[in-house]
């Protein structure tokens, strides 16, 4: 160790003898040193970012846990208040159909007076006949289960809860409360982000003529989006996302594209086939945003650090 050292010094005693030879040993490591640094600091920089992202990302595929669990909390309130109400069990239980669907359409009125167009309930009895009723009801039939989730139904995409009503160990009515997807965007919207939901195109034969007529636009080969509903660049965009670029997007869960950061959680119906994504983000341009403020660190960081090490590479001249 003492030897090399020994000769090292002797070595650097020649070349300042040389002053030619000096100087160019130390320009030549000194840009070497400084590419060096700056590939060592982008590699750090590009995985904090990747990490950023990451977090970012699961952040959000929580939020949207979070409001699709307290949509599901929503709708167990409401049929409580239901079953609560022994007059309107008696009426579904004798199928008096005409003072039940009179009390679910006041409450659908009362749903849009307060400001949710989408909040639907309606009310199901067994003995009925004049609708046959669909898989998933019969499933809540069967079982005397409660079913909570995504369904692709003729008006549309919905989040829905159906719950039986049981009498001496028999099911005789099954209330359903249902609310559009689409109607987590509002929100989002109100803290400084966005949402869309787009629809795999083999879900789409699922959705009635009349409500699919001139609403849904062409995403790219596999997805549409209910272009009615969203028209903020955040959604108009995504079409503009490139091929292979989407697909690893579905395979990485976000994208930082067209200004925007964008993250997305699958979105399978109660039966577990994938109807579609959600995607949810912000753009990068907000200077209160987390994506801006990230970048804005670690361009920072980067800068003060290149700074330093120019600086000390310059002190040994």
């Amino acid at each position: 160790m003492f030897t090399f050292i020994k000769r090292l010094q002797e070595l650097i005693a020649k070349l300042k003898k040389n002053k030619g030879m000096w100087f160019t040993t130390l320009t030549v490591l000194s840009v070497m040193g400084i590419f060096f640094c700056m590939y060592v600091i982008t590699t750090m920089t590009d995985r904090v970012s990747k990490e950023v992202y990451a977090s970012m990302t699961k952040n959000y595929e929580n939020i949207l846990n979070i409001r699709i669990e307290n949509k599901k909390k929503e709708f167990e309130k409401l049929f409580v208040s239901i079953e609560q109400n022994g007059t309107l069990l008696g009426g579904i239980e004798k199928n008096n159909k005409i003072m039940y669907e009179a009390i679910s359409n006041y409450l659908n009125e009362e749903f849009l007076k307060m400001g949710y167009p989408d909040l639907k309930i309606k009310i199901y009895n067994v003995e009925n006949k004049d609708k046959v009723l669909r898989n998933t009801i019969n499933t809540v039939i069967n079982t005397k289960k409660p079913l909570f989730g995504a369904e692709v139904l003729p008006e549309g995409v919905f989040y829905e809860y159906l719950s039986p009503l049981i009498r001496d160990g028999e099911v005789f009515g099954v209330v359903e409360f249902r609310d559009s997807i689409h109607s987590f965007q509002s929100d989002f919207l109100r803290q400084g982000s966005d949402y869309v939901f787009i629809l795999d195109k083999k879900m789409l034969p699922f959705i009635s003529l009349e409500y699919k007529n001139n609403k849904y636009e062409e995403i790219n080969e596999q997805f549409i989006f209910e272009k009615v509903r969203y028209d903020t660049l955040f959604s108009t965009t995504i079409k503009n996302i490139e091929e292979e670029k989407f697909h690893k997007f579905l395979q990485s869960k976000y994208i930082v594209d067209d200004g925007y950061f964008r993250s997305l959680k699958k979105i399978t119906d109660i039966n577990g086939a994938e109807i579609g994504y959600m995607i949810v983000g912000e753009t990068t341009e907000s200077s209160g945003g987390f994506v801006h403020i990230a970048e804005n660190m670690t361009n920072t960081v980067t800068t003060v650090a290149l700074g330093l090490i120019i600086s000390i590479i310059l002190f040994l001249f």
